[in-house]
């Protein structure tokens, strides 16, 4: 059957544009009340029986559908709402009755219809009825797509943070003297993280933010990396962007946010002298203080272009010397008794350190991508405080220079 036609300045809704099924086996009644709602700006369908009514829910798109209970031929509404509540119950059900007795219609409600009407009804009690059912239809719809968007996002951001990852590996491999590095320094931050007494949650964070940390490395030169003597004054600063650049790299990623503040201090010192922001004592906080230790040590016993690993003994004393210095001294005494006997306490040149075993990095195009992102970003770096007024925290402004000491370098 034709569907009637609303008016050329109805005001229209998405879902007004979806039709209405009136089914009721009096010509009268159907006609009357496809014109009130067609005369609101809804499409209205129109069927006599219950095969009329199938015919229009296969062939029209169709969100609510006013159901006469009562019809003939033996037959009843009843059963389309049966055949509704299997298969379509993404459709709302409002069933008419004449029958003066309720109980007929409570039954229609038990069984899955969303309203019901007593004939003969006035017009604004069935506008009112049908606009309930579209506010509730237009939810469920939004409801729906929430879902959908929540789930693509945090399926983006999953594939996202496993390309960073990547990424991380990408740039260890950029030298054969950080091969690994990333790796081993996450490694040894959940040790210390339990060592600690964090929270498992908390050690998984961690030990992300340990692969993560030197990510911003993405944008420095191989040359600056593998030099074997001392650092230039211009060369350093470039080493000084690598936290901020790596803050920013994963600042689009919600679902990692907590590990930015590792990412971006990790090279900040207790005294004031870390970069990139220049905190200082409490304003650092305890995961960033905890990467930078397990950076530490990773790096002062593996071998760099510009010297030999450390000893043991040499490596104990040296971060020992830190001490309240660049990193609280409980957090110094708590890693140096947790890597007791681990394979991580041994020097680079000793059997049974943790390989620099390859990983498959990132295909070549997201390596440069990355790299070019770092550059812009090295261009435009974001402004001290920004991070910190995000979580919460307040520093000095960043210092102008640093230079090569222990807690400063970790390259």
């Amino acid at each position: 059957m034709t569907p009637t036609s609303p008016p050329p300045d109805a005001a229209w809704t998405d879902l007004a544009r979806s039709g209405i099924l009136v089914l009721d086996d009096d010509v009268d009644v159907r006609t009357v009340v496809s014109r009130c709602l067609c005369n609101s700006g809804y499409t209205v369908h129109q069927a006599g029986g219950l095969d009329e009514a199938r015919e229009q829910l296969a062939q029209q798109d169709i969100i609510i559908v006013l159901a006469d209970l009562t019809l003939r031929h033996g037959e009843s509404g009843l059963e389309l709402l049966a055949e509704l509540q299997d298969q379509r119950a993404d459709i709302d059900v409002i069933v008419m009755t004449a029958n003066s007795d309720v109980s007929s219609a409570v039954s229609a409600l038990k069984a899955g219809a969303y309203d019901y009407l007593c004939k003969p009804f006035a017009v604004e009690v069935l506008l009112a009825a049908v606009e309930r059912a579209v506010d509730r239809n237009r939810l469920a719809e939004r409801t729906q797509l929430l879902d959908h968007l929540d789930t693509r996002r945090q399926a983006d951001e999953d594939n996202l943070e496993q390309f960073l990852v990547s990424l991380a590996s990408a740039i260890d491999a950029k030298s054969r003297y950080t091969a690994q590095h990333s790796k081993r320094v996450s490694a040894l931050a959940r040790i210390l993280g339990e060592a600690m007494g964090l929270s498992a949650t908390r050690c998984d964070l961690l030990a992300l933010g340990g692969r993560l940390h030197d990510i911003g490395k993405i944008g420095t030169p191989d040359a600056i990396l593998d030099k074997p003597g001392s650092l230039t004054p211009a060369e350093f600063d470039i080493i000084r962007e690598h936290p901020a650049v790596g803050d920013q790299l994963v600042q689009p990623i919600r679902a990692i946010a907590e590990l930015r503040p590792m990412i971006r201090w990790h090279h900040e010192r207790l005294d004031g002298n870390g970069y990139p922001d220049g905190l200082s004592g409490d304003e650092i906080p305890l995961e960033a203080l905890l990467i930078k230790t397990a950076d530490i040590w990773e790096a002062i016993t593996s071998r760099r272009p510009y010297r030999d690993p450390m000893s043991v003994d040499a490596a104990v004393r040296a971060m020992r010397a830190e001490r309240d210095v660049s990193i609280p001294a409980e957090i110094v005494e708590t890693f140096l008794k947790a890597i007791q006997g681990s394979p991580f306490a041994l020097p680079a040149s000793v059997e049974g350190r943790p390989s620099q075993a390859t990983e498959t990095p990132p295909p070549v195009n997201q390596i440069e991508f990355a790299q070019r992102a770092a550059i812009k970003l090295q261009l435009a770096p974001s402004a001290p405080g920004q991070v910190a007024a995000s979580a919460g925290m307040a520093h000095p402004p960043a210092l102008p220079g640093d230079d090569r000491q222990l807690g400063q370098a970790g390259v």
